[in-house]
């Protein structure tokens, strides 16, 4: 009767291993959409960020006198520290409902005669990092912010 009787336990243990193999592959698929929807999001963001950046760099670079630059930059770039929300909304109240920041850090160089060199770093971020993605220089700084399009520009403006 023993015999017999382990020979009954036989297919429930086959049915336990099938079921716990298929959960690890039901575990491993969630992980892999899950990865695949903030991928996607990730790439969404990254294109409405290089439109933002290139907006901002070509409409400087139509600017003809160093006070429309600063001008623009002090009052259309909030000093250059821009914020939108998830919406891609310019924001005006900081960080507070923000979830992208463009930084603008402007340089001049005055060592020509004929005129002034601009040279201009835009950063655009998102505030807190993506889930699900593994970025390894998150692993290196606690404090690392996901930076989506950075672009370098320079415009000379002519002394007249």
């Amino acid at each position: 009767m023993n015999g017999g009787n382990s020979k009954s336990l036989l297919p429930l243990v086959e049915i336990l291993i099938s079921i716990g193999i298929f959960a690890i592959a039901v575990i491993l698929t969630l992980q892999l959409f899950l990865l695949a929807k903030f991928l996607g999001n990730k790439t969404s963001d990254t294109a409405k960020a290089i439109f933002e950046v290139q907006n901002v760099a070509e409409t400087i670079k139509i600017m003809k006198t160093d006070a429309e630059i600063e001008d623009y930059i002090k009052n259309e770039l909030n000093g250059g520290d821009l914020y939108f929300d998830e919406n891609w909304e310019k924001t005006t109240d900081g960080e507070t409902n923000a979830v992208y920041n463009l930084k603008i850090d402007m340089k001049i160089d005055d060592t020509y005669n004929s005129g002034n060199l601009y040279k201009f770093k835009l950063d655009l971020y998102k505030l807190d990092a993506y889930p699900f993605i593994d970025d390894k220089k998150v692993e290196k700084n606690k404090d690392y912010i996901p930076e989506l399009v950075s672009i370098n520009a320079n415009k000379f403006i002519i002394n007249k």
